[in-house]
């Protein structure tokens, strides 16, 4: 049976911070996060922005755009490492928001970055068994945000990728092969819980993603028999966009031990050709935690088009921690079946630039907006209910509200209904 997938869509925030701003602000020259980490633009997610309404925005968009019946999607997990809640999943959430049927396992998993590729096995793994002919709603959604003037935070970004799971793979093809894993106990990134923003051991954090790609890289090559020209694509986890240059790098030496015929002087062709189309979106938006891989995929199969039909596309997905696995897959047949869906360049197009001084701003609100008692003062802004998406509106009686405008009225959400709304999705 021939499992992947049958939707990918994409949400992006509605603001985003220049790195050419962030730098200046930190007295730093901006060709280093241009060129030295390769970052032109940061998603920020505005106040009323969280991992919760990213999820929703890409399920939603996901679901409407490939006429997804609701009815048939059984199993939704979401990969994050930017929970809002120690026990209540974000997947409990969002799937109340959709109005998923009862019968439909949620859960959220949890490694670092590696957290939605984990999810995306188990959702392949159940389509294969006792999901037989049913559908499986995966959804990276994540914040990644650093103490302001670190060095991590122009490695910051937001957004959610969301990917429908069935055996009907129009879109890309898992390949069927053993599994090829790395796990090492590693304090390369953290985040406590009483912490808001994370840890980094930059160099070691490097260090441990280049020896997972290593290990995993060699043992699916070993397993599949498949060599560096049955590869059209090479996509990697991205926390900073330079980082997949290394990775590239890493196997590109693996590879020369067998082909002494590659010419290391046309590394960066190689690197064009295989791996930088994929980027477009990850130099715009940042690091995504969960989604960098997937949002790459995504950007891969939006800008190619029919070009990328049929094309196998190796992919390594990295979570601190550390976890590293490598995999493949083929692209579909038919480049209608994704085309106009996907929804990242109009998202990247209908963005707003923002101000250093307004980005301190949206993270000031950002955590003033998680503490007890926030949302009576959400509740008296009326643009909040005048826009068409998603609001987090704060906390009130230790419980995130939620306001979709459409499906409700204020009056709704100062009695603490937002989280039970339910949209109706055409067939």
């Amino acid at each position: 049976m021939c499992i992947g997938l049958e939707a990918i869509s994409v949400h992006v925030p509605k603001h985003y911070l220049d790195s050419e701003d962030l730098a200046k602000a930190n007295g730093v020259d901006p060709e280093k996060y241009r060129f030295g980490i390769g970052i032109r633009q940061i998603s920020i997610p505005s106040p009323d922005e969280d991992s919760v309404t990213m999820a929703f925005e890409a399920a939603r968009t996901a679901i409407q755009r490939y006429r997804i019946r609701r009815e048939k999607i059984g199993m939704l997990i979401v990969g994050s490492e930017t929970g809002v809640d120690a026990a209540k999943p974000i997947a409990s959430f969002v799937h109340g928001l959709l109005g998923l049927p009862a019968a439909c396992r949620t859960l959220d998993t949890k490694h670092a970055c590696y957290s939605a590729t984990a999810a995306l096995k188990l959702a392949r793994d159940w389509c294969a068994g006792t999901g037989k002919g049913r559908k499986a709603l995966v959804i990276a959604s994540d914040i990644a945000r650093y103490e302001v003037g670190s060095p991590g935070e122009p490695t910051q970004g937001a957004g959610a990728v969301a990917m429908v799971v069935s055996d009907s793979p129009v879109l890309f093809r898992f390949d069927d092969f053993p599994e090829a894993t790395y796990t090492r106990d590693v304090m390369d990134f953290w985040r406590p819980h009483y912490k808001s923003t994370a840890f980094v051991q930059g160099r070691l954090s490097i260090e441990s993603y280049l020896s997972a790609l290593e290990h995993t890289y060699r043992d699916y090559r070993e397993q599949s028999g498949l060599s560096w020209r049955d590869f059209d694509h090479a996509l990697f986890h991205v926390p900073f966009s330079k980082m997949a240059l290394k990775g590239f790098e890493r196997i590109f030496g693996i590879e020369r031990e067998r082909d002494p015929e590659l010419d290391p002087e046309n590394l960066t062709g190689y690197f064009e050709r295989f791996t930088l189309p994929s980027l477009y979106g990850n130099i715009r938006m940042g690091n995504l935690y969960s989604g960098s891989l997937y949002l790459s995929l995504a950007c891969l199969l939006e800008r190619r088009g029919k070009a990328a039909v049929g094309e196998r596309i190796g992919l390594f997905s990295y979570g601190s921690g550390c976890c590293g696995e490598y995999f493949s897959g083929t692209a579909g047949a038919d480049a209608e079946q994704w085309k106009d869906r996907i929804g990242l360049q109009a998202g990247l197009s209908a963005r707003k630039r923002i101000t250093h001084r307004e980005y301190l701003a949206f993270r000031t609100e950002s955590e003033a907006r998680i503490r007890n008692g926030s949302a009576s003062s959400s509740l008296d802004r009326p643009d909040i209910f005048a826009t068409n998406r998603p609001s987090f509106l704060g906390i009130a009686d230790n419980q995130r509200l939620y306001c979709i405008p459409e499906l409700g009225d204020e009056l709704s959400v100062r009695q603490g209904e937002a989280s039970r709304f339910r949209r109706t999705f055409a067939a």
